[in-house]
């Protein structure tokens, strides 16, 4: 039978990307949380620490998407951001009752996530396969 790699589903790329990218943020937050909590992270530092935060999600959940591209790194990276901004514009519009200020903070987190995306797709793409030559043949 097949002696290569086994071909994973598309869909599951981009779903193995958006759990990264989820993975990362959860525990980003709680580390956000307990410096606040302890002080170390003022009031005033906490939302710039969660964009910061929010790129880095998009960034890692990017680069897996970008090192196994289904249409290609750029297109693949910007494709998990999008889906990782999309869930947490969900979740603010189901959790907060006055909506998201998206001239706001809530506009900066979904740029960012989507520049997360970005970087990810255009530094991620440089992984190549090399060819294999042949020694001593003409």
């Amino acid at each position: 039978m097949g002696k290569g790699k086994k071909q994973t589903p598309n869909g599951l790329i981009f779903l193995e990307g958006l759990c990264l990218s989820f993975a990362v943020y959860l525990l980003g937050q709680l580390l956000v949380t307990l410096l606040a909590v302890k002080g170390a992270l003022a009031e005033e530092g906490m939302f710039p620490a969660v964009a910061v935060l929010c790129l880095l999600a998009a960034l890692a959940g990017g680069f897996l998407c970008a090192r196994r591209p289904v249409w290609g790194p750029l297109p693949s990276a910007m494709m998990c951001a999008v889906l990782f901004a999309g869930i947490l514009t969900a979740a603010g519009i189901l959790c907060w009752e006055k909506g998201i200020n998206w001239t706001g903070h809530g506009g900066l987190l979904v740029l960012c996530a989507l520049a997360g995306g970005l970087t990810a797709g255009v530094l991620g793409g440089g992984h190549r396969k090399k060819k294999k030559r042949k020694i001593g043949a003409l």
